[in-house]
């Protein structure tokens, strides 16, 4: 028993007084503990259930105390009280005993000494990045980027001060080393561990490779990272094997090649994970050897020492650097929310501080994993798990678990259950994407599903059957799968025999429960969904098309603001376009920081720090006034859109990045370049026609080729130098107003009253049209010129806040042949375009 902890007069009188409301039975209480050891403040957080104490826990500052009365007035800690004090422990809580009166305290665990937060010292640490500072003695190309340290600082800041930082940070500034440096000394003198989440594998690429070993040169300490992958993205070593033992009951045709190469690579790669294999697996087959929790034995398992993915989370919880991508960090958040769990591991080790880099991705990235989605080929997928053309794990079980008596009651059981079971939720399911696809609008994609259940589908009663058959159906091949494992978990021998296929049954088993919630949530939702758009897509012609089901937020912010803002120390969202013409306002209402101010009076602070580019001298913005209209259904249009990339390659010599809205308009265009001859003089380069990665390595390779993009190519493409020195941009960025979340969003906007072209559609543009300006000068030697093929830029009365969302670049806006002209004097003379032409008229920037 300790003396040391003791109760203020003022909380032992209030811990009294709750005990009395409680009529002396057993309340639970966390407390603050001050320097002297002194318990302040208690707060009754449950009566006589450890559960609830554990979840309010999550919440408690390190260094508190859980205080419970036993009403016997006896102070000796029962078993149950030692659990709970250990499971306190872990969270930074020490436990004690009072009794009724709170006269006496018995402390169970001593609460941890709260840390001493050292704070950061933004002088010493802008000093590193400094012309005398030690990037400049360990980077050979070192320029001094006042940005950067601009961004450094502010950084820091809010390291020591807590709260959210909004950095717009233009190209060029080198904001990764700006936000490295300070997470890194903040890990380093605080043990506390940051996360840094980015949109695209390039950079997080960068990150680890050259960015983080350089901040170690730079601050002459050892430092610990990771970069962190989803657990799909890992081979398991007991699944790879299993798989390759029962290649001829599994899959529909022959795999042996391909696992025997598997197996090879697992011998000889240290990563283990897909972007380290060197051919591209079948579906079917990754779908049999990923590392999945579902299947997962853990400390059991014989492989769990050289488990590349326990590997990989064994780095990651030594590290105090986290690298990871916006998808993890949103599955980790879902969970998080799921399980109300803000202290813990999840999907990623605890943290209290994250940075998120390609930030005006944050929306668009917590909107696809804060929802649910299914889709025809998914679901076709786990049923065929289970069994397709004879083969699957049904064969596998029945194949693997011998001869004796039970194993022929397991066998029977599939047989007169399983495989029934598996057929009736098939058929359902297949009926289900018939009627679904019978009622979709021919001309429509996706459909919008609205407020209620099915209206919008033009055959409602044979899409109700067929979901409900579907629902059924589903839960009850779930039932005998349940049924089945159950058999063999109480047969010890066929137990051991079949250990693994438990498993991948259980597996199964969850993923079906999963797709019939899903399915649920999207084509029948509840009143809980209210706050979700969903909607059904088709993609492609069925039957070899998909169908996909989903269902997600209308609005991210409030989910963002409580989840992540408010439950992290600080945070930091960076990139090189946040703004809009009205600053962050636009940003600050989609992720819940409209007010400014988070709970504990934490802050938002807002920093710009321009690009040190000089766009005036390094480019040129032209917009041809006499192109077709911005119709991308127009063969017109789609022909001098094709011409123009030409004329460009002409005077340019090549190295012309097109950007499309559509990948329809692109595929159009490439098919009119090839008739054209295109490819004869510069090589072409099209979206969809091979891996992201691999084309522009070859279009980097090429130094004068065409490379056409859409969506994905608008953002993350560095190509510096002379392999890229020209842009096209087909039309404004606008987002399709009919997508089933944008048309929810605006709704949304027009019901609170709101103007939703102005307040959503214009800034989205805006930020997307930056983007893909962006792709063109990416160093000071960089030289280019963009051909912006939509005059609605000059005609419209929002062209003004489109282009006061670029850089400072002059803007010629003329005739087709006067912008040719002034292009081929551009690239001719290297000094700026010509002013011959009188009608042809130069703004530098924007004309407002």
């Amino acid at each position: 028993m300790s003396g040391e902890l003791r109760l203020s007069p003022e909380a032992a009188e209030r811990v009294r007084a709750e005990i009395r409301k409680a009529g002396g039975r057993e309340v639970c209480f966390i407390a603050h503990v001050d320097e002297t050891r002194l318990v302040h403040d208690p707060r009754a957080v449950a009566r006589g259930n450890y559960e609830a104490v554990l979840v309010a826990a999550r919440d408690a500052r390190s260094g508190d105390v859980m205080i419970h009365n036993h009403p016997s007035g006896t102070l000796e800690p029962s078993e149950a009280d030692f659990g709970v004090a250990a499971r306190l422990y872990d969270m930074g809580l020490g436990t004690a005993i009072t009794d009724n009166d709170a006269s006496r305290l018995y402390v169970v665990v001593e609460p941890p000494t709260p840390k001493v937060r050292v704070p950061l010292d933004p002088d010493a640490l802008e000093a590193l990045l400094g012309p005398e500072g030690p990037l400049a003695e360990a980077h050979p190309n070192f320029e001094d980027r006042p940005g950067q340290r601009e961004v450094l600082r502010t950084l820091a800041e809010r390291f020591n001060e807590r709260g959210v930082a909004l950095v717009e940070a233009g190209t060029g500034t080198g904001k990764s080393l700006a936000y490295l440096i300070p997470a890194a000394v903040w890990a380093l003198e605080n043990e506390e561990r940051t996360i840094v989440s980015t949109n695209t594998i390039n950079l997080q690429e960068q990150l680890v490779e050259k960015d983080l070993p350089l901040v170690a040169r730079v601050l002459g300490r050892e430092l610990r990272w990771a970069l962190v992958k989803g657990r799909g993205n890992y081979v398991s070593l007991r699944r790879a094997r299993l798989a390759s033992e029962s290649v001829q009951s599994l899959f529909d045709d022959d795999r042996s090649d391909e696992i025997d190469r598997l197996l090879a690579w697992t011998e000889v790669t240290q990563d283990g994970s897909l972007s380290d294999l060197p051919f591209s697996p079948s579906p079917e087959l990754w779908e049999e050897v990923q590392s999945d929790a579902d299947v997962c034995l853990r400390a059991k398992c014989p492989h769990f020492q050289t488990c590349f993915y326990q590997r990989s989370r064994r780095r990651a919880a030594a590290a105090e650097l986290l690298v990871v991508n916006h998808h993890l960090l949103f599955t980790d958040l879902s969970v998080r929310r799921a399980t109300d769990n803000y202290t813990q591991a999840a999907v990623l080790p605890p943290y209290r501080h994250v940075i998120l880099d390609e930030a005006h991705n944050v929306e668009d990235a917590a909107t696809a994993h804060l929802g649910v989605s299914t889709s025809r080929i998914g679901i076709i997928r786990v049923l065929a798990r289970l069994e397709s053309r004879g083969r699957g794990l049904l064969r596998a079980v029945g194949d693997e678990a011998g001869g004796s008596e039970e194993a022929d009651q397991v066998r029977d059981l599939i047989e007169d259950r399983v495989r029934p079971a598996l057929s009736t939720a098939r058929s359902w399911f297949n009926a289900l994407v018939d009627a679904v696809d019978a009622a979709l609008p021919f001309q429509e994609s996706a459909l919008r599903l609205g407020v209620s259940p099915l209206g919008e589908l033009s055959d409602v009663e044979a899409v109700r059957e067929a979901l409900d058959g579907t629902v059924v159906g589903l839960a009850e091949l779930g039932r005998h799968l349940a049924r089945m494992r159950a058999l063999i978990d109480e047969r010890e021998e066929l137990s051991e025999r079949l250990t693994g296929r438990l498993l991948d049954l259980q597996s199964v088993e969850r993923r079906v429960d999963t797709v019939a919630s899903a399915l649920r949530t999207v084509l029948d939702p509840s009143a809980g969904d209210a706050d979700y758009v969903r909607w059904v897509e088709r993609k492609g012609r069925l039957p070899r098309g998909n169908l996909v089901f989903a269902a997600a937020p209308v609005d991210v912010g409030p989910l963002l603001r409580a989840s992540l803002f408010e439950k992290v120390d600080s945070a930091a969202l960076l990139s090189a376009t946040l703004t809009t013409d009205t600053g962050f306002r636009f940003l600050r209402s989609r992720i819940g920081l409209e007010d400014g101010v988070l709970e504990d009076q934490r802050v938002v602070v807002e920093h710009v720090a321009p690009s040190p580019f000089d766009f005036p001298s390094q480019s040129l913005l032209t917009v041809p006034t006499d192109h077709a209209a911005p119709d991308t259904g127009s063969d017109n249009f789609q022909r001098e859109t094709a011409e123009w990339i030409q004329q460009l390659a002409r005077l340019s010599g090549g190295g012309v990045l097109a950007l499309f809205t559509s990948h329809r308009s692109l595929r159009k265009v490439a098919e009119l370049l090839r008739e054209a001859g295109c490819e004869r003089r510069w090589p072409l380069f099209v979206q969809g026609e091979d891996d992201r990665s691999r084309l522009l390595d070859r279009f980097r390779d090429a130094r004068n080729g065409v490379l056409l993009g859409t969506a994905s190519f608008w953002e993350g493409v560095d190509v510096p130098g002379e392999p890229l020195r020209a842009l096209l941009l087909e039309k404004l960025p606008f987002r399709v107003p009919s997508e089933p979340v944008t048309a929810a969003r605006l709704e949304a906007l027009e019901a609170r009253g709101r103007n939703s072209f102005q307040e959503f559609m214009l800034p989205h543009a805006a930020l997307r049209l930056k983007q893909g300006f962006g792709r063109l000068i990416r160093s000071r030697k960089d030289r280019g010129a963009v051909v912006l093929l939509d005059s609605r830029v000059l005609t419209r009365r929002y062209g003004r806040s489109l282009r006061a969302a670029l850089p400072p670049a002059p803007l010629l806006k003329g005739l087709r042949w006067e912008v040719e002209r002034a292009l081929k004097d551009f690239y001719a003379e290297g000094s700026g375009p010509s002013l011959h032409a009188p009608t042809v008229v130069f703004e530098s920037g924007p004309d407002d």
